[in-house]
């Protein structure tokens, strides 16, 4: 049975190494896990960024469903309240038949 420590390099594993790669484990092993730490964090950012804008996306689409009438409203008379504010479109011809 393997004891607890075994998964740390010991003085046996490390004298059949290089010496180049005895010497600097330390350094190696922290400079791989920096590298590996850079590669996840970019790629949780990328996630992050497409999540946060595919649900502004989401947000736009439901706030455009929900206030579809009064958009359709504003587009035949040029006015119109949306979101609790009062709109009128200024280049606006309400004699357009829609």
């Amino acid at each position: 049975m393997a004891s607890p420590t075994s998964a740390v390099a010991s003085p046996a594993m490390l004298a059949a190494a290089p010496a180049w790669f005895a010497d600097n484990v330390t350094q190696i092993a922290v400079g791989t896990l920096l590298v590996l730490t850079a590669v996840v964090l970019r790629m949780i950012q990328k996630t992050t960024t497409r999540a946060v804008l595919l649900g502004l996306i989401v947000l736009v689409a439901v706030f455009v469903y929900v206030n579809r009438r009064p958009l359709e409203a504003c587009a035949k008379t040029c006015e119109c309240e949306i979101a609790g504010q009062r709109l009128t479109v200024p280049t606006c011809d309400p004699d357009l038949s829609l």
